[in-house]
C-alpha cells in the first residue's frame, strides 16, 4: 500500500474506494504537504497503524 493511499484511509475514511494524492489531500484538508508527510512519518515510526507496515 503507498503513503498516499494509506495516509487517506486513515485521515478520511477507511471505506473509500477513490484516493487523493498528498498534495491534493493537503489542499482538501486545508493544510498543504508538509503536516501530512509528518503524520505518515510518525505513523511508520510508531509502528501502532496496520496502514503503514
Amino acid at each position: 500500500m503507498t503513503d498516499d493511499v494509506a495516509i487517506y484511509l486513515k485521515l478520511v475514511t477507511r471505506n473509500a474506494q477513490d484516493f487523493l494524492c498528498i498534495d491534493c489531500l493537503g489542499e482538501h484538508l486545508k493544510c498543504g504537504r508538509s503536516p501530512i508527510e509528518k503524520l505518515i512519518k510518525y505513523f511508520r515510526e510508531s509502528g501502532n497503524c496496520v496502514l503503514f507496515r
